[in-house]
């Protein structure tokens, strides 16, 4: 809390000074080291954190409220005054961390030096066209759906009397209730399998035909489709050309930079010396 109090006077001299300019009307028993030009927020040790650095930081600060800007505040604080510590200990003199920082660095490297190829890299209009017709398959306004139902049963005998009952008949709807059936699920127009101990394919099973009785899940069930709709109507461009546009980008981007890598690789003599595969991985 003291520190609280204490972070607030400071930011509130802050304010007073980078706002109005003024001198202020006391001695302070220390330099402050908040400037004009670009005022410095909180200092710890010769680090300091200035107002431009904060919003970049932060662009949304100054609509944040005085609890959410103490609390990043003094995150920023902790973090600064503990990196210090380390720095002051040689932590990096440490090998291991040294690797770490080596691999970090090149990775950050590569992914931005492959960034500024992609950011120059445009699509027009010809390519994106090309594309939805090459992949007109990708665009249809649906997927295959049924409607039908599972049947349960208690018995083995209930279900075989049932099943003899039912077979021979071409079903368009859902069966009624029948003493034999112990409870009827009923699915409608769904994309995927409402049960696929029952229903494997929904592209294939058979349209107005009772199967045949099975025990699955813990229960001896029975399947029918009264209805399935096949919807092979492709969405006109308009509706998907974004997608389209991104799956392009997407597509010359790799293109563009698998061939830059070969151009690289060209450039340069690489040699391997050491095996990579074992002798017998290589028999």
């Amino acid at each position: 809390m003291k520190f609280v109090k204490c972070l607030l006077f400071a930011l509130s001299l802050c304010s007073l000074v980078a706002l109005t300019g003024c001198d202020l009307p006391f001695k302070l028993p220390f330099d402050l080291p908040f400037g004009k030009e670009d005022p410095v927020v909180v200092s710890v040790g010769k680090v300091n954190l200035t107002q431009s650095k904060l919003l970049s930081m932060v662009p949304n600060w100054n609509s944040l409220d005085d609890r959410t800007r103490l609390a990043f505040l003094e995150h920023w604080i902790d973090e600064e005054v503990a990196y210090q510590e380390a720095m002051d200990a040689g932590i990096m003199s440490d090998s291991v961390l040294s690797g770490q920082i080596e691999s970090t660095v090149r990775k950050l490297v590569v992914d931005y030096y492959l960034q500024t190829f992609a950011d120059t890299m445009l699509i027009g209009d010809a390519e994106k066209l090309s594309y939805y017709q090459e992949h007109r398959e990708n665009y249809l306004r649906g997927k295959t759906s049924i409607s039908g139902a599972i049947l349960y049963f208690k018995t083995w005998a209930n279900a075989d009397a049932y099943y003899k009952e039912m077979k021979s008949r071409a079903l368009n709807v859902v069966p009624a209730e029948n003493p034999l059936i112990s409870e009827i699920v009923k699915f409608d127009t769904v994309t995927a399998s409402p049960d696929t101990c029952m229903i494997k394919e929904i592209e294939t099973f058979p349209i107005g035909k009772l199967s045949v009785m099975r025990y699955c899940g813990g229960a001896l069930k029975m399947a029918i489709v009264t209805e399935r709709l096949d919807s092979a109507e492709v969405r006109p461009y308009k509706d998907v050309a974004e997608d389209v546009s991104n799956m392009v980008w997407l597509e010359h981007r790799n293109t563009v930079m698998e061939r830059l890598k070969k151009e690289w690789k060209m450039k340069r003599p690489i040699f391997s010396k050491s095996t990579v595969f074992s002798e017998k991985e290589s028999e």
